[in-house]
Protein backbone atom coordinates (compact mmCIF):
# COMPACT_ATOMS: atom_id res chain seq x y z
CA UNK A 1 0.00 0.00 0.00
CA UNK A 2 2.19 2.45 0.32
CA UNK A 3 4.75 1.62 -2.37
CA UNK A 4 1.41 2.78 -4.50
CA UNK A 5 0.74 5.94 -2.46
CA UNK A 6 4.52 6.68 -2.85
CA UNK A 7 4.59 5.76 -6.59
CA UNK A 8 1.73 8.67 -7.03
CA UNK A 9 3.01 11.34 -4.80
CA UNK A 10 6.79 10.87 -6.06
CA UNK A 11 6.27 12.48 -9.49
CA UNK A 12 3.76 15.26 -8.09
CA UNK A 13 6.56 16.27 -5.06
CA UNK A 14 9.03 16.62 -7.79
CA UNK A 15 6.62 18.97 -9.62
CA UNK A 16 6.36 20.65 -6.72
CA UNK A 17 10.24 20.89 -5.92
CA UNK A 18 10.47 22.81 -9.15
CA UNK A 19 7.70 25.07 -9.59
CA UNK A 20 7.44 26.28 -5.30
CA UNK A 21 10.22 28.58 -4.31
CA UNK A 22 12.55 27.30 -1.90
CA UNK A 23 11.91 30.54 -0.22
CA UNK A 24 7.97 29.97 0.84
CA UNK A 25 8.55 26.56 1.25
CA UNK A 26 9.12 26.01 4.71
CA UNK A 27 6.24 28.20 5.46
CA UNK A 28 3.41 26.28 3.81
CA UNK A 29 2.79 23.97 6.56
CA UNK A 30 2.13 27.02 8.69
CA UNK A 31 -0.18 28.30 6.40
CA UNK A 32 -1.71 25.18 5.71
CA UNK A 33 -2.63 24.80 9.39
CA UNK A 34 -4.01 27.89 10.15
CA UNK A 35 -5.74 28.70 7.04
CA UNK A 36 -9.31 27.71 8.51
CA UNK A 37 -8.42 30.28 11.64
CA UNK A 38 -7.05 33.14 9.85
CA UNK A 39 -9.14 33.29 6.45
CA UNK A 40 -11.92 31.49 7.50
CA UNK A 41 -14.32 32.92 4.79
CA UNK A 42 -11.83 31.84 1.76
CA UNK A 43 -11.36 28.64 3.47
CA UNK A 44 -15.70 28.61 3.93
CA UNK A 45 -16.02 28.89 0.58
CA UNK A 46 -13.29 26.12 -0.43
CA UNK A 47 -16.00 24.24 1.53
CA UNK A 48 -18.46 24.70 0.13
CA UNK A 49 -17.61 24.57 -3.31
CA UNK A 50 -17.39 20.47 -2.69
CA UNK A 51 -21.00 20.93 -2.42
CA UNK A 52 -20.98 20.75 -6.42
CA UNK A 53 -19.45 17.37 -6.73
CA UNK A 54 -22.44 16.12 -4.22
CA UNK A 55 -20.57 16.38 -1.07
CA UNK A 56 -22.54 18.27 1.11
CA UNK A 57 -21.79 17.94 4.84
CA UNK A 58 -19.62 20.32 6.34
CA UNK A 59 -18.05 18.18 8.33
CA UNK A 60 -16.75 16.02 5.65
CA UNK A 61 -16.00 19.41 3.05
CA UNK A 62 -13.50 20.07 5.89
CA UNK A 63 -11.72 17.55 6.37
CA UNK A 64 -11.14 16.76 2.73
CA UNK A 65 -9.85 20.78 2.33
CA UNK A 66 -7.83 21.00 5.45
CA UNK A 67 -6.53 16.91 4.45
CA UNK A 68 -5.73 18.60 0.73
CA UNK A 69 -4.17 21.61 2.09
CA UNK A 70 -2.09 19.48 4.70
CA UNK A 71 -0.80 17.02 1.52
CA UNK A 72 -0.04 19.62 -0.69
CA UNK A 73 2.31 21.34 2.04
CA UNK A 74 3.30 17.98 2.77
CA UNK A 75 5.02 17.47 -0.88
CA UNK A 76 6.20 20.43 -1.22
CA UNK A 77 8.89 20.38 1.14
CA UNK A 78 12.92 19.56 0.35
CA UNK A 79 12.99 15.17 0.21
CA UNK A 80 9.41 14.77 0.08
CA UNK A 81 9.81 12.47 -2.71
CA UNK A 82 12.00 10.44 -0.79
CA UNK A 83 10.77 10.50 2.45
CA UNK A 84 6.69 10.02 1.38
CA UNK A 85 3.88 11.53 2.84
CA UNK A 86 3.40 11.32 7.07
CA UNK A 87 -0.15 9.66 7.14
CA UNK A 88 -0.67 10.63 10.64
CA UNK A 89 -0.26 14.76 10.19
CA UNK A 90 -2.54 14.22 7.14
CA UNK A 91 -4.87 12.36 9.80
CA UNK A 92 -4.71 15.30 11.92
CA UNK A 93 -5.02 18.30 9.84
CA UNK A 94 -8.33 16.08 8.17
CA UNK A 95 -9.87 15.65 11.50
CA UNK A 96 -8.92 19.32 13.05
CA UNK A 97 -10.81 20.70 9.77
CA UNK A 98 -13.45 18.59 9.94
CA UNK A 99 -14.05 19.96 13.84
CA UNK A 100 -14.12 23.31 12.57
CA UNK A 101 -17.19 23.05 11.05
CA UNK A 102 -20.40 25.07 12.02
CA UNK A 103 -22.45 22.37 13.98
CA UNK A 104 -19.93 20.20 14.21
CA UNK A 105 -20.68 19.59 17.99
CA UNK A 106 -24.25 19.04 17.75
CA UNK A 107 -23.78 16.42 14.88
CA UNK A 108 -21.30 14.35 17.10
CA UNK A 109 -23.23 14.67 20.44
CA UNK A 110 -26.41 12.91 17.80
CA UNK A 111 -24.31 9.87 17.56
CA UNK A 112 -24.09 9.85 20.88
CA UNK A 113 -25.76 6.50 22.45
CA UNK A 114 -29.17 7.17 24.09
CA UNK A 115 -29.83 6.06 27.33
CA UNK A 116 -32.21 3.05 27.00
CA UNK A 117 -35.51 2.48 28.64
CA UNK A 118 -35.76 -0.95 30.79
CA UNK A 119 -35.74 -4.16 29.08
CA UNK A 120 -34.59 -2.28 25.89
CA UNK A 121 -31.19 -3.62 26.32
CA UNK A 122 -31.27 -6.06 29.00
CA UNK A 123 -29.87 -3.86 31.58
CA UNK A 124 -31.58 -2.39 33.85
CA UNK A 125 -32.98 1.05 32.87
CA UNK A 126 -31.16 3.91 32.70
CA UNK A 127 -28.02 2.27 32.15
CA UNK A 128 -25.38 1.38 29.24
CA UNK A 129 -22.68 -1.04 28.67
CA UNK A 130 -19.01 -0.28 29.06
CA UNK A 131 -18.87 -0.32 25.00
CA UNK A 132 -21.21 2.72 24.33
CA UNK A 133 -19.93 4.80 27.57
CA UNK A 134 -16.58 4.74 26.04
CA UNK A 135 -18.20 5.67 22.79
CA UNK A 136 -20.43 8.64 23.80
CA UNK A 137 -17.49 9.58 25.99
CA UNK A 138 -14.91 10.00 23.31
CA UNK A 139 -17.77 11.94 20.91
CA UNK A 140 -18.42 13.92 23.81
CA UNK A 141 -14.60 14.94 24.25
CA UNK A 142 -14.44 15.30 20.46
CA UNK A 143 -17.67 17.80 20.66
CA UNK A 144 -15.96 20.15 23.35
CA UNK A 145 -12.71 20.16 20.76
CA UNK A 146 -14.96 21.16 17.74
CA UNK A 147 -16.62 23.87 20.03
CA UNK A 148 -13.33 25.13 20.80
CA UNK A 149 -12.00 25.05 17.46
CA UNK A 150 -15.23 26.29 15.50
CA UNK A 151 -15.13 29.39 17.95
CA UNK A 152 -11.67 30.38 16.21
CA UNK A 153 -12.64 29.26 13.27
CA UNK A 154 -15.87 31.49 12.44
CA UNK A 155 -16.09 34.41 10.85
CA UNK A 156 -17.03 36.60 13.62
CA UNK A 157 -14.39 35.15 15.58
CA UNK A 158 -11.84 37.89 17.15
CA UNK A 159 -7.85 37.57 16.74
CA UNK A 160 -6.99 36.45 20.29
CA UNK A 161 -10.02 33.65 19.53
CA UNK A 162 -8.39 32.60 16.05
CA UNK A 163 -5.13 32.37 17.77
CA UNK A 164 -6.18 30.33 20.66
CA UNK A 165 -8.43 27.89 18.05
CA UNK A 166 -5.22 27.66 15.65
CA UNK A 167 -2.51 26.86 18.39
CA UNK A 168 -2.79 23.40 18.25
CA UNK A 169 -2.64 23.18 14.48
CA UNK A 170 0.86 25.38 14.44
CA UNK A 171 1.93 23.10 17.25
CA UNK A 172 1.25 19.79 14.95
CA UNK A 173 3.14 21.86 11.97
CA UNK A 174 6.22 22.93 14.11
CA UNK A 175 6.32 19.28 15.10
CA UNK A 176 6.15 17.59 11.57
CA UNK A 177 9.14 20.62 10.43
CA UNK A 178 11.27 18.82 13.30
CA UNK A 179 10.68 15.24 12.44
CA UNK A 180 10.96 15.98 8.93
CA UNK A 181 14.53 17.89 9.94
CA UNK A 182 15.96 14.58 12.38
CA UNK A 183 15.06 12.84 9.20
CA UNK A 184 16.86 14.28 6.55
CA UNK A 185 19.44 14.54 9.03
CA UNK A 186 19.52 11.31 9.64
CA UNK A 187 20.02 10.67 6.22
CA UNK A 188 22.63 12.49 6.28
CA UNK A 189 24.62 11.07 8.48
CA UNK A 190 24.16 7.75 7.34
CA UNK A 191 25.19 8.64 3.97
CA UNK A 192 27.88 10.10 5.64
CA UNK A 193 29.12 7.37 7.42
CA UNK A 194 28.65 4.78 4.39
CA UNK A 195 31.14 7.40 2.18
CA UNK A 196 33.40 7.44 5.50
CA UNK A 197 33.45 3.00 6.32
CA UNK A 198 33.93 2.51 2.51
CA UNK A 199 37.07 4.90 2.31
CA UNK A 200 38.43 3.22 5.41
CA UNK A 201 37.04 -0.31 3.44
CA UNK A 202 39.45 0.27 0.61
CA UNK A 203 42.33 1.32 2.19
CA UNK A 204 42.29 -1.28 4.88
CA UNK A 205 41.68 -3.99 1.75
CA UNK A 206 44.67 -2.07 0.10
CA UNK A 207 47.20 -2.45 3.10
CA UNK A 208 46.26 -6.05 3.42
CA UNK A 209 47.13 -6.86 -0.11
CA UNK A 210 50.69 -5.36 -0.16
CA UNK A 211 51.45 -7.18 3.67
CA UNK A 212 49.64 -10.69 2.41
CA UNK A 213 51.96 -10.27 -1.27
CA UNK A 214 55.13 -9.46 0.53
CA UNK A 215 54.40 -12.41 3.05
CA UNK A 216 53.78 -14.53 0.35
CA UNK A 217 56.43 -13.92 -1.58
CA UNK A 218 59.11 -13.84 1.41
CA UNK A 219 58.19 -17.12 2.36
CA UNK A 220 58.47 -19.09 -0.70
CA UNK A 221 61.94 -17.28 -1.73
CA UNK A 222 62.51 -19.19 1.58
CA UNK A 223 61.26 -22.37 1.11
CA UNK A 224 58.47 -22.79 3.71
CA UNK A 225 55.39 -24.65 2.43
CA UNK A 226 51.78 -23.40 1.23
CA UNK A 227 50.47 -25.08 4.87
CA UNK A 228 53.42 -22.74 6.79
CA UNK A 229 52.16 -19.64 5.17
CA UNK A 230 48.55 -20.25 5.65
CA UNK A 231 49.02 -20.73 9.48
CA UNK A 232 51.34 -17.69 9.21
CA UNK A 233 48.59 -15.35 7.26
CA UNK A 234 45.39 -16.79 10.16
CA UNK A 235 48.14 -16.45 13.03
CA UNK A 236 48.30 -12.14 11.67
CA UNK A 237 44.36 -12.08 11.29
CA UNK A 238 44.84 -11.92 7.31
CA UNK A 239 43.99 -15.52 5.80
CA UNK A 240 40.34 -14.62 6.78
CA UNK A 241 40.69 -11.35 4.10
CA UNK A 242 43.24 -13.16 1.72
CA UNK A 243 45.68 -15.88 1.50
CA UNK A 244 45.96 -18.85 -0.07
CA UNK A 245 44.47 -22.42 -0.03
CA UNK A 246 46.92 -25.05 -1.98
CA UNK A 247 48.11 -22.49 -5.17
CA UNK A 248 51.85 -23.22 -5.23
CA UNK A 249 52.08 -20.14 -7.41
CA UNK A 250 48.70 -18.26 -6.42
CA UNK A 251 47.84 -15.12 -5.59
CA UNK A 252 44.46 -13.97 -3.49
CA UNK A 253 41.89 -16.67 -3.44
CA UNK A 254 39.16 -14.63 -1.25
CA UNK A 255 38.79 -11.59 0.51
CA UNK A 256 35.79 -9.76 2.26
CA UNK A 257 34.06 -7.02 0.46
CA UNK A 258 33.28 -3.91 2.26
CA UNK A 259 30.70 -2.94 -0.19
CA UNK A 260 28.67 -6.05 -0.09
CA UNK A 261 29.89 -7.89 3.03
CA UNK A 262 30.31 -11.09 1.45
CA UNK A 263 33.28 -13.23 0.09
CA UNK A 264 34.36 -13.29 -3.04
CA UNK A 265 36.71 -15.81 -4.42
CA UNK A 266 39.61 -15.23 -6.86
CA UNK A 267 41.54 -17.73 -9.15
CA UNK A 268 45.47 -17.42 -8.52
CA UNK A 269 45.54 -14.49 -11.24
CA UNK A 270 43.22 -12.85 -9.34
CA UNK A 271 39.78 -13.23 -11.42
CA UNK A 272 36.23 -13.66 -9.88
CA UNK A 273 35.26 -17.42 -9.91
CA UNK A 274 32.48 -19.18 -8.02
CA UNK A 275 32.51 -21.21 -5.00
CA UNK A 276 31.57 -24.38 -6.63
CA UNK A 277 34.88 -23.99 -8.90
CA UNK A 278 36.90 -22.43 -5.97
CA UNK A 279 36.39 -25.55 -4.32
CA UNK A 280 36.88 -28.29 -7.43
CA UNK A 281 40.23 -25.97 -8.11
CA UNK A 282 41.29 -26.47 -4.29
CA UNK A 283 40.08 -30.49 -4.40
CA UNK A 284 42.14 -31.08 -7.34
CA UNK A 285 45.13 -28.97 -5.96
CA UNK A 286 44.90 -31.09 -3.35
CA UNK A 287 44.82 -34.43 -4.80
CA UNK A 288 47.98 -33.76 -7.09
CA UNK A 289 51.03 -34.91 -5.47
CA UNK A 290 52.91 -32.72 -3.23
CA UNK A 291 56.67 -32.16 -3.87
CA UNK A 292 59.10 -32.37 -1.37
CA UNK A 293 60.87 -29.67 -0.68
CA UNK A 294 63.92 -28.84 1.24
CA UNK A 295 63.12 -26.49 4.80
CA UNK A 296 66.04 -23.70 4.82
CA UNK A 297 65.73 -23.42 8.57
CA UNK A 298 68.49 -23.15 10.66
CA UNK A 299 69.06 -23.16 14.51
CA UNK A 300 65.55 -24.77 14.75
CA UNK A 301 63.72 -21.65 13.57
CA UNK A 302 63.31 -19.78 10.52
CA UNK A 303 65.56 -18.59 8.29
CA UNK A 304 68.20 -17.73 11.14
CA UNK A 305 66.14 -16.64 14.01
CA UNK A 306 67.54 -18.94 17.11
CA UNK A 307 64.24 -19.25 18.86
CA UNK A 308 62.21 -19.26 15.57
CA UNK A 309 59.75 -15.74 14.21
CA UNK A 310 59.74 -15.16 10.75
CA UNK A 311 61.95 -13.08 8.28
CA UNK A 312 61.09 -9.66 8.59
CA UNK A 313 57.68 -9.10 6.29
CA UNK A 314 59.32 -5.76 4.63
CA UNK A 315 62.54 -7.94 2.94
CA UNK A 316 62.34 -8.31 -0.32
CA UNK A 317 62.68 -11.51 -1.97
CA UNK A 318 66.59 -11.32 -2.52
CA UNK A 319 67.31 -10.02 1.08
CA UNK A 320 65.16 -13.33 1.85
CA UNK A 321 67.21 -15.21 -0.63
CA UNK A 322 70.64 -13.57 0.72
CA UNK A 323 69.67 -14.40 4.23
CA UNK A 324 69.60 -18.12 3.96
CA UNK A 325 72.23 -18.53 1.67
CA UNK A 326 70.06 -18.70 -1.56
CA UNK A 327 72.01 -17.37 -4.82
Amino acid sequence: MGGTVRKITKPVAKIFDKVIPNEIKPILPYVAAALPFVAPGVYGSMAGGLGSLGISNPMVQRAIISGGLNLGSQLSQEGAAERGINPLSLALAAGTGALTAPGGAGQLRDMQTGIPSPGDTGLAGGELGFLDKAKNLGLEGLAKSSEFLAKGAAPEATLMQSLKSATPSLIGAATEQSYNAALDAQKKYQQQLADFNAMTGQTIESSNQQRRFFINQSMQDAGFGTDEINDTLRSLGLFAVGGRVGYEGGGDVSYTDYETSGVIYRDPQGNPISKEEFLRRTYEEEKKPKKKKVEKRMYGGRIGYQNGGLVSLIYSPIVAKRSIGVR
